[in-house]
């Protein structure tokens, strides 16, 4: 049997997000991402682990947007997390602003929040785990990384083109 035990906290910041040059309306269930075709999407990373491997517990992320879009619509996202690149063998079904739709391989979960209003310069979201308190995952065999992709699950308009979304992982590193 194995066993973990916690080592440090972590606070582990995600790669930019850019999205395309348009304001054109999400839809709910949208795929937010780099390239409107399914093909050209690019996986985002997050270097969450400091030894390959090892598991790690994410309690939260805070989703944070150059774009007013999500605050004012007070839009609700989803953060979904793989411990393999979702991109790779044709595994997104859809581009920004298309139906999200994706391959389950390395599915770890999923962490949802919504963006308040209040912000002038942005949005910002706290996503917490969908799947129970916390999400446990082990980054990618003999990696440091973890993929995330967002999906919107209401409607809202971006404020700006090429806004960018930064996620922060925070939870702790464990050791196995």
């Amino acid at each position: 049997m194995l066993t973990v035990t916690a080592s440090h906290l972590i606070a582990a910041t995600g790669s930019t997000l850019t999205r395309p040059a348009n304001t054109t309306a999400y839809s709910a269930n949208d795929s937010v991402s780099d390239n409107g075709t399914a093909g050209s999407v690019t996986a985002n990373t997050v270097t969450i682990s400091d030894l390959n491997g090892n598991p790690v517990a994410i309690t939260r992320v805070r989703l944070a947007t150059t774009d007013t879009g999500p605050a004012t619509a007070g839009a609700t996202f989803e953060m979904w997390l793989f411990r393999s690149d979702p991109t790779a063998n044709s595994g997104v079904g859809g581009g920004d602003n298309a139906a999200y739709s994706q391959k389950q391989a390395g599915f770890v979960g999923r962490l949802s929040g919504t963006f308040p209003s209040g912000f002038s310069d942005g949005s910002v979201a706290v996503l917490t785990p969908v799947e129970g308190t916390v999400s446990i995952a082990n980054a990618g065999d003999g990696a440091l990384t973890l993929w995330w992709q967002l999906r919107t699950l209401t409607a809202f308009t971006p404020s700006a083109n090429s806004t960018t979304f930064i996620p922060t992982f925070e939870g702790i590193q464990g050791r196995a």
